[in-house]
């Protein structure tokens, strides 16, 4: 037990078929950063142009808005729903890069735009927070709030799409601040009011817009004080109503006796709390001996210890909080607690240099040194979440693919070539990124996410670096049952010469093509281009009932032009399949190799999803069809297609729809 305590190093700190097609006419703010404890602050509103026509937005309310709230009377309800369902996932010695990391849980209190004006299905800024490190995230609170804009936020459909994707469950918020920032006891009020029936309007509301958006629940932030016992037990009788219809997550402020009290630990004043909801954050006030009083008070309630997430504020001190890690998750752990990760979304919103992102957000979540297996302490002390946390697996049935797409990007290509350039957001796009982030042995080549040199969509998996000996890189953990006719599909590109042409990261960058059918790569067969040769690339797969033996698939050879090569599976039938990596192999040398595509594939392709009535009015496009992900595109006399977007819906707004086109709408 360190002799300091926490609250002094804190205080220290701190200083075709499938789509349908119809005519068309013609056609930014940064989160603020948290406040100084005590308490949480939501995103600070910031200025912001008037919005296009019709343009849906995220959406938020004050109390009193709820009751009445209902998708048939709001225009923007349909723009607002995910359809995504929340898959499962496995965390086990199999899916486990560092030893020293255990199954641990994470919940995330992440910014993604600010309270008003977040547009509802992405937007045209590569700079967004895509939250990439999806496998060490156990749940994610969509986190906002101010007393002028709204006091309850509900997740952009995007977000939960991705989140969903990867097995994380999501949450709204509802936040009623500090006095000093607006908090208003009236809203309070407002909230907890009881109809004729003594039910509770607001509750009944909340799970009905959680349910017809598609995320799971609310997390209850009540931070205005000069409340008394009595409006205090209403809250806590608010919670039990609420949570017989949807999720709960408690943050650790107001107390039974109606004070903000942020008591940092679990105790007979917040224990109430936490007995009707699913879980609950502790503020960060918490100190070392509050960590086995708080697990062993849980578990005399009958309650798991790990329900309670011991809040970490990344936010105001980024880098700086190995020793809460330590503290939280020791070596030996017999408190079972887990942590919760106050604005991780820093690693873009704390910078103005937005070009470090990337670097930041692998700093955080893997460490300095970008390997997962390791457990390096930075300058800072830092080590990473990889470090403590298991990897989870969410790849669990055929098919499977990925485009290595993180769900931004500064153009949009499909089979390699560009349908047109600029910046774009849009995480329903994003793919199950890898597993591991990253596991190179062999030759020092560097792997990262390449926006210039693309297959499909707005991203390419790179390695680069000098070929010196086979190189093995491990991607995804699965837990894959195969069945004949199953095969496995590589698409990539391979670039051999004594210079090395750069990407997105790399010195010189690719030849600018125009738009409209051009290649995403450089054109290898240019006059006076170098000599090049092909890379040999195997799949590398292991299987539960051999977990340690690599059996080894040859893909074949790749060159200069996209290639897609693929192996039948068939050998493997009634295997479950829990690893796949690849090895990389050819002459020694400068090696600049993108990967666009890997996926699992059964025998034969689905029948494609059916689109019926596709309708455009302005901007706003519908449609009908069932569940699953919409690409919508618009498509002029020539058959040149420009990329609007992706959903789960069947409403979409494109903020510019190129003149005299039509509309397409895919089902994926």
């Amino acid at each position: 037990m360190p002799t300091l305590s926490r609250r002094t190093l804190l205080i220290a700190g701190a200083v075709g078929a499938a789509g349908a097609t119809v005519g068309a006419g013609p056609a930014a703010a940064t989160p603020g950063g948290p406040a100084p404890h005590p308490g949480m602050a939501g995103a600070a509103p910031t200025a912001t142009p008037p919005p296009p026509a019709g343009q849906p937005f995220a959406p938020n309310w004050f109390p009193a808005d709820i009751p009445g709230w209902s998708p048939d009377t709001d225009p923007d309800a349909r723009f607002n729903r995910s359809t995504t369902p929340l898959t499962s996932r496995i965390i086990d010695r199999h899916t486990t890069a560092n030893p020293e990391a255990r199954r641990r849980r994470i919940l995330a209190l992440s910014v993604f735009g600010n309270t008003d004006g977040n547009p509802s299905q992405g937007s045209a800024q590569f700079d967004y927070y895509t939250s990439e490190f999806w496998q060490y995230i156990d749940s994610l609170v969509f986190w906002g709030g101010s007393a002028s804009e709204g006091l309850i936020l509900a997740p952009n459909p995007t977000v939960t799409d991705a989140a969903h994707r990867n097995s994380v469950p999501v949450h709204g918020t509802v936040f009623f601040p500090p006095n000093v920032y607006g908090g208003d006891l009236d809203r309070v009020r407002q909230f907890l009011r009881r109809d004729a029936l003594g039910r509770f309007p607001v509750a009944d509301g909340l799970a009905r817009i959680s349910r017809y958006y598609g995320f799971e629940g609310w997390f209850i932030n009540q931070e205005t004080d000069g409340a008394d016992p009595a409006l205090a037990e209403e809250m806590r009788l608010f919670v039990v109503a609420l949570k017989a219809r949807t999720s709960v997550i408690w943050y650790d402020a107001m107390n039974t006796t109606g004070h903000i009290g942020w008591r940092g630990r679990l105790d007979e004043l917040n224990a109430p709390y936490f007995a009707t909801s699913d879980t609950m954050f502790v503020d960060f006030r918490w100190d070392y001996p509050d960590l086995p009083s708080s697990a062993a008070y849980a578990r005399g309630m009958g309650r798991d210890p790990g329900q309670l997430f011991c809040g970490v504020d990344t936010g105001w001190r980024q880098f700086t909080v190995q020793l809460d890690f330590d503290a939280v998750f020791p070596a030996e752990d017999h408190n079972g607690l887990s942590i919760g990760l106050y604005r991780p979304d820093f690693t873009l919103t704390s910078i103005d240099d937005k070009t470090q992102y990337e670097a930041r957000e692998q700093r955080f979540w893997v460490g300095a040194d970008g390997d997962p297996t390791t457990s390096t302490a930075d300058a800072d002390g830092w080590r990473g979440v990889s470090a403590k946390v298991a990897e989870a697996a969410v790849v669990t049935r055929v098919p499977f693919a990925t485009t290595f797409n993180t769900g931004h990007g500064r153009l949009w290509a499909s089979g390699g070539r560009v349908w047109q350039r600029g910046e774009w957001n849009n995480l329903t796009a994003q793919d199950v990124l890898p597993t591991w982030r990253w596991r190179v042995t062999g030759s020092p080549l560097t792997a990262s996410y390449d926006y210039a040199t693309v297959w499909e969509g707005g991203s390419s998996l790179r390695l680069t670096g000098a070929l010196t000996t086979p190189t093995r890189v491990d991607l995804y953990a699965t837990r894959v049952r195969l069945s004949a006719g199953n095969r496995i599909s590589l698409t990539a590109t391979a670039t051999r010469a004594a210079t090395v042409p750069g990407g997105a990261g790399g010195p010189g960058g690719a030849p600018e093509p125009g738009i409209g059918g051009d290649t995403a790569s450089a054109d290898a067969t240019a006059p006076g281009a170098p000599a090049r040769d092909e890379l040999r690339i195997s799949a590398l797969l292991r299987f539960l009932d051999a977990p340690d033996t690599d059996v080894e698939v040859p893909l074949g050879r790749f060159g200069d032009r996209w290639t897609t090569r693929d192996s039948g599976l068939s050998r493997f039938h009634g295997r479950t399949l829990i690893r796949i990596a690849l090895r990389i192999s050819g002459t020694p040398g400068p090696t600049d190799l993108h990967i666009g595509r890997l996926a699992l594939e059964e025998e034969a392709d689905r029948e494609p999803r059916p689109v019926r009535g596709v309708r455009v009015d302005g901007n706003r496009i519908t449609w009908s069809g069932g569940p699953g992900r919409y690409d919508v595109r618009a498509v002029d006399r020539r058959g040149a297609r420009t990329w609007l977007g992706r959903t789960t819906g069947t409403a979409f707004y494109a903020a510019s729809i190129p003149a005299d086109t039509k509309i397409e709408v895919l089902a994926l």
